[in-house]
């Protein structure tokens, strides 16, 4: 398996295209369609999301049970999708109103992206140590099974 530095690399680069693609989304959907900034900030998550998980398990991380890699993926993905989603939201009814039309996507882009450190940190911290983990175990596993 890949050492730490390198899998936090991956994720890393994995997690910029995600909320690159986000982001795109935000910004089309909250600037040329009736959507709120609630609304379009959870649909622009949820584009992200499924091929962050897929970049994920494949490219930072071995490939492990399917349901268990999903299941801490989501658990964890959606406390940080809740996050941005709140802090646009705030935005939308704080900063929003004080500001021209025009810049309206650019802040509800910077209130998004506010999260995503914080956010980062914690998510590569818990998938590290349980996708790791498990795939640590899955190899021990097949060596004494090679060597029994």
């Amino acid at each position: 398996m890949a050492p730490s530095r390198i899998r936090l690399a991956r994720f890393t680069v994995a997690s910029a295209i995600a909320t690159g693609l986000s982001q795109v989304v935000l910004v089309v959907l909250y600037s040329w369609t009736p959507l709120d900034a609630a609304t379009a900030s959870t649909i622009a998550f949820l584009a992200g999301s499924g091929p962050h998980f897929v970049m994920v398990r494949y490219w930072a991380w071995p490939p492990g049970k399917l349901r268990a890699q999903l299941t801490t993926y989501l658990t964890v993905t959606l406390a940080g999708g809740v996050a941005s989603i709140a802090l646009t939201t705030a935005a939308e009814s704080l900063v929003l109103p004080l500001l021209s039309p025009g810049w309206q996507p650019v802040a509800l882009t910077v209130s998004y992206l506010a999260a995503s450190g914080p956010v980062l940190v914690a998510k590569f911290a818990i998938f590290d140590r349980v996708f790791a983990a498990r795939a640590e175990r899955g190899a021990r596993h097949a060596a004494l099974a090679l060597a029994g």
